[in-house]
């Protein structure tokens, strides 16, 4: 009878394995594998679910018990939008439990108690110390629904270049103003050339120290060739394309210099362990960069299921590999970037629920020439900008002005 429970329990302990492996390899090959994915809202769009608890001329004070993580509940200046009205608010006042009071620097329309509102980091300050929310109705920076570029963002004229890699033709937008060289801006996961908003405000930016802006497009974008494996690869192989993005900006100047955000990092990194050519990047930029993707999923899933135990993320990760073909291992850059000798500029912010800072905190910590990392607290995943626009700003004219 003892032996019958026994293989019972063996039984159903495999099952339930094998069952929670298949279910979370199928959550991690939907949210971060799969290029043919569904996302068709608009930038700035979000389910509204913070609620106003009081308001007056300084300040407002917001209910954030629905709001698990964001901006709202960090450092910095971002922007609220509600119905009838949008707001600019600065540094935390208080914080007790759920209940958050923040400055109110601004307001437009009407926002009153009891609105329901959204948090947003896409805010731009423009050429009169002035701050802007995109997405607005006073000001949704598209060109076109659902088209950003940088002349609706940031008022820089530019043209729509191509280059080639060993896949296909791929696009890209390029600014005409500046002399001194130009930043290839590389966007994250599932991002977008035409959409890629972070990069034309930071245009706006770096125009004023002498630099043009590159944003380009890569295979397993919306419309454009697609990676032979069918996966996102994070790195492995889309560095084939940011080489020939760097071929083509050599076109025009012997000054590039990478910029890469959140999973733009990978390529970059990967870029750096298979080309690594000083002569034709002087410069790398990094925000909050994905440098070893299966530390990212990591902490992705420790945020979104707490009530996983961390021992089974091993398990998940090799389930994932042999269901799907894919290896994480090669996915990993991290020694790339710390031997690498091309000089680095790094942001990334403590409170990062996408990418863990303590990827970065490796990186600097192995590495100690030609590096300088900007380590925010409390600050989250790619809001670098948004915890300090002066020192943001001043830290990029620092590491440009360096490299000339």
């Amino acid at each position: 009878m003892v032996k019958k429970l026994g293989y019972f329990v063996a039984v159903l302990i495999f099952i339930v394995l094998a069952g929670a492996g298949w279910f979370f390899s199928g959550v991690i090959y939907e949210g971060a594998l799969n290029p043919e994915f569904n996302d068709t809202a608009s930038i700035g769009t979000a389910e509204d679910r913070v609620v106003v608890s009081k308001i007056d001329s300084g300040s407002i004070t917001l209910n954030v018990e629905e709001e698990l993580w964001g901006p709202l509940l960090e450092r910095g200046v971002y922007g609220i939008i509600g119905q009838n009205g949008d707001a600019i608010v600065g540094s935390i006042i208080s914080s007790n439990g759920n209940i958050v009071e923040r400055e109110l620097i601004d307001l437009n329309g009407s926002i009153v108690v009891g609105d329901k509102i959204r948090g947003t980091s896409l805010v731009v300050r423009d050429k009169n110390d002035e701050y802007k929310i995109l997405g607005t109705s006073s000001w949704s920076g598209q060109a076109s629904e659902g088209i950003y570029t940088p002349k609706s963002v940031s008022g820089l004229d530019f043209e729509t270049i191509y280059y080639k890699s060993d896949l296909g033709e791929f696009p890209a937008y390029l600014t005409n103003e500046g002399d001194k060289g130009i930043v290839i801006f590389v966007h994250g996961f599932r991002g977008d050339y035409s959409r890629e908003v972070f990069a034309k405000m930071r245009a706006g930016e770096i125009v004023d120290m002498g630099y043009r802006s590159m944003i380009i497009s890569y295979r397993n974008d919306r419309g454009l060739p697609k990676d032979p494996s069918g996966i996102f690869q994070y790195g492995t192989t889309e560095w084939k394309d940011i080489d020939s993005a760097i071929n083509k900006a050599l076109e025009f100047t012997d000054n590039v210099v990478l910029f890469g955000t959140s999973g733009g990092g990978g390529p970059i990194s990967s870029w750096l362990e298979n080309v690594g050519d000083e002569n034709k990047v002087k410069g790398i930029i990094y925000e909050a960069p994905v440098i070893n993707f299966w530390e990212s999923v990591e902490v992705n899933g420790a945020a979104r299921y707490p009530w996983v135990p961390s021992q089974l993320f091993g398990y998940f990760k090799i389930f994932t590999e042999v269901r799907y073909g894919v290896d994480f291992q090669k996915m990993d850059f991290t020694n790339a970037v710390i031997n690498s000798e091309i000089p680095v500029l790094l942001f990334h912010g403590d409170d990062d629920e996408w990418v863990p800072v303590e990827m970065s905190d490796f990186v600097a910590e192995n590495r100690d020439k030609n590096f300088t990392y900007i380590r925010y607290e409390n600050v989250g995943h790619v809001t670098s900008w948004n915890a300090d626009p002066d020192n943001y700003v001043y830290q990029l004219s620092l590491f440009l002005e360096g490299l000339d």
